[in-house]
């Protein structure tokens, strides 16, 4: 999910947006808050000056407020279209599979064995780590989505995979682990005791037959069972719409890697120089100052243009490999002393776009090229400073707008 957008929104008070960016890739945030051990800000730089940002506690943050308001959020959803989905386990595969194929305009039932819907989240993990009314009220968020639910239904007993798939257009197999013999009643390809599958695609050996979760690989981490779910219903949405199954999209994707100190240090200015935040709260939670003062953290050393880079467009539409060739990375250098915005050498294309902009819109100093040959840069001249270069804050949105690669953006920019 984009973590530096959410916490961008935590830290203006805008928790309504918050929440539907976490639930456009997360679909149990307020469950996965408490259970998740957060791999997540094992690659938060702010680890490399004194603590991780919390992510996980600022995203549970905005969960609860959500669930404890009287209109919690509900996703807009397409119009209801032919399709209907059959998912085998309420576990939390199938229940982030359901919640996006819903999301999609498809029909879904979830069939499960026990009596109560979530799988090991009901069953295998304690009241304490989870409180129950927790789980119970995501789930019911799913529910009203118009997700069905079909308890005590084994299949390979109560119904057979064969039934499944005549009475539904596609089938999610989201069964958790599978036990001894299992596999037997399903007609599909295991390999010790988890289900074969096309790791892009999610696909089965059976034309419309998926499958995800436990049953499929043994890593044990709900947050990675949710991710199969979500993904695994972007193949299902695919395979419904007569497209070419191909999986989610992978953007072409590449990273500043490992920071000297000293390029660490670039990231502090302008953030808050507080220590991690530890929760008040007995249950282990934000209050709402807690978690701003968690959110000011942030360095926001991400991309402020992940979703309209043209760079990034253009390197997957050209299938381009980030580390085709090896050489000295260039050292990480970033202005922000101007009020607005913050320009990122490292990401600029030298299209000269913004030099054009500021020279139309007569800055009085505004930027340049400088140097020649493979050294050239966009510059401001006499190594005056941003802050003299653009003035108006009209002229500055012009040129963060045409940057192609967010090397120019507002400092609170995200998408």
């Amino acid at each position: 999910m984009n973590i530096p957008l959410m916490i961008r929104q935590i830290a203006s008070g805008d928790l309504h947006r918050a929440i539907a960016t976490v639930k456009k890739d997360i679909a149990l945030p307020a469950v996965l808050g408490r259970i998740c051990p957060a791999p997540c800000e094992k690659a938060c730089r702010r680890a490399d000056y004194d603590q991780a940002v919390s992510i996980c506690l600022l995203k549970r943050h905005v969960a609860d407020i959500d669930l404890q308001s009287t209109k919690p959020y509900m996703p807009s959803c397409k119009p209801k279209r032919s399709g209907r989905v059959a998912v085998v386990g309420a576990g939390p595969a199938g229940l982030a599979a359901a919640y996006y194929l819903s999301r999609e305009g498809f029909g879904c039932t979830i069939f499960d064995d026990h009596e109560k819907p979530g799988g090991m989240l009901q069953y295998a993990v304690t009241e304490t780590e989870l409180p129950r009314d927790i789980l119970d009220a995501e789930i019911a968020l799913i529910e009203k989505l118009g997700v069905e639910f079909q308890y005590r239904t084994r299949v390979g007993d109560s119904i057979s995979l064969e039934d499944l798939r005549r009475g539904f257009d596609a089938v999610f197999i989201a069964v958790g682990r599978l036990e001894e013999g299992q596999a037997d009643l399903t007609d599909i390809q295991t390999k010790a005791d988890a289900v074969v599958i096309d790791n892009r695609t999610y696909q089965t050996n059976l034309p419309g037959v998926f499958a995800g979760g436990d049953a499929v690989r043994k890593r044990k981490l709900t947050v990675r069972a949710v991710a199969d779910g979500k993904e695994a219903a972007e193949s299902i949405s695919q395979y419904l719409s007569d497209k070419p199954v191909t999986g989610p999209v992978r953007p072409f994707n590449t990273r500043i890697g490992k920071l000297s100190a000293e390029e660490a240090k670039k990231f502090v200015p302008g953030h808050s120089d507080t220590p991690r935040t530890n929760p008040s709260r007995e249950d282990g939670s934000f209050t709402d100052k807690e978690a701003l003062e968690e959110a000011a953290r942030c360095l926001h050393c991400d991309c402020r243009k992940p979703e309209s880079c043209k760079l990034r467009r253009y390197s997957h539409d050209y299938n381009a490999k980030a580390g085709q060739y090896k050489g000295e990375r260039r050292s990480f250098v970033q202005f922000s002393e101007h009020p607005e915005i913050i320009f990122e050498p490292g990401k600029c294309i030298n299209c000269g776009l913004c030099i054009q902009i500021v020279a139309k819109a007569d800055e009085k100093l505004g930027l340049t090229f400088v140097g020649r040959g493979f050294d050239v840069k966009v510059a401001v001249p006499f190594d005056k400073s941003f802050t003299e270069a653009i003035k108006q804050t009209k002229t500055a949105e012009k040129c963060i707008n045409a940057c192609p690669t967010g090397a120019l953006a507002f400092k609170q920019a995200g998408e």
